[in-house]
């Protein structure tokens, strides 16, 4: 549990650093390089290399894993020394990095996930395209759209820092609303990642609950078959065994058709 805890943690690192260096200029950086880019490229690669031949050395029908995780195979070609290809490629090993997190990935796939963001998304940018047409040429703080996205950022985290600070009435209005929904739209976000982080390290292995359905199923189909040599105690057990499984592939029914809908 504990290492695979740290592996999250460090997939979810990874993914957030490798994505900032994909949004960064190069041009003005004096330590970012393309140099510096191709070794971290060639670093994800090994790691990538490594995550898959771990995974396929574990996988019970090899064949159909390789054909069913086509992706990552792709993901993992060298084709940055072609230019036109190489932000291609590392959008696609953006991707291939989220998937190698459980968490990130079914965070991507969770429907009450997506609801959560789409509306904290959808009010941050409200907000940000709010204060960007009432305080662009009015305040000289504000020259762009990720300006105006940085102080939503900031204000409906209650930070502060007081680097942009609005100066026409509208746009006193909207950090007035940011720092009043703020807080409860961070707090329904780090609810929901919490429990969806519990839920997906803490639930029992599906494994062990599909092999006690498969135990009680042989053992109820050994009871039908010998029937009239039961004694009236095993045929007492019997029903009780027909309830249970009864009442497990209906919840498992369910739980299926539940994780359907929220995909």
């Amino acid at each position: 549990m504990f290492w695979r805890v740290l592996y999250e943690i460090f997939v979810i690192m990874l993914v957030i650093t490798y994505a900032i260096l994909l949004s960064a200029d190069f041009s003005v950086h004096p330590l970012l390089t393309d140099e510096v880019m191709d070794q971290v490229d060639l670093g994800l690669i090994s790691f990538l290399v490594v995550e898959y031949l771990v995974r396929l050395l574990r996988a019970k029908d090899k064949r159909k894993f390789i054909i069913s995780n086509w992706f990552d195979l792709v993901a993992m070609i060298p084709l940055d020394h072609y230019f036109y290809l190489a932000r291609f490629m590392r959008v696609m090993r953006l991707i291939r990095i989220l998937r190698a997190s459980p968490f990130l990935w079914s965070i991507v796939q969770s429907g009450s996930m997506r609801r959560v963001f789409g509306v904290v998304s959808m009010i941050m940018l409200w907000s940000s395209l709010a204060i960007y047409l009432l305080e662009y040429g009015v305040n000289d703080n504000i020259n762009s759209f990720g300006d105006a996205l940085w102080w939503s950022v900031v204000t409906t985290t209650t930070v502060g820092y007081g680097d942009i600070s609005p100066v026409t009435p509208g746009g006193r209005i909207m950090a007035t609303i940011l720092m009043l929904t703020g807080i409860g739209m961070l707090g329904a976000l780090t609810a929901n990642f919490a429990t969806h982080w519990t839920e997906l390290h803490d639930k029992k292995p599906r494994n062990d609950q599909d092999r006690l359905t498969q135990e009680l199923t042989k053992q109820a189909i050994r009871h039908i078959q010998e029937i009239d040599q039961l004694t009236e105690t095993e045929y007492e057990t019997l029903k009780e065994t027909v309830d249970l499984l009864y009442r497990r592939t209906r919840k498992e029914q369910m739980d299926k058709q539940k994780n359907e809908v929220d995909r």
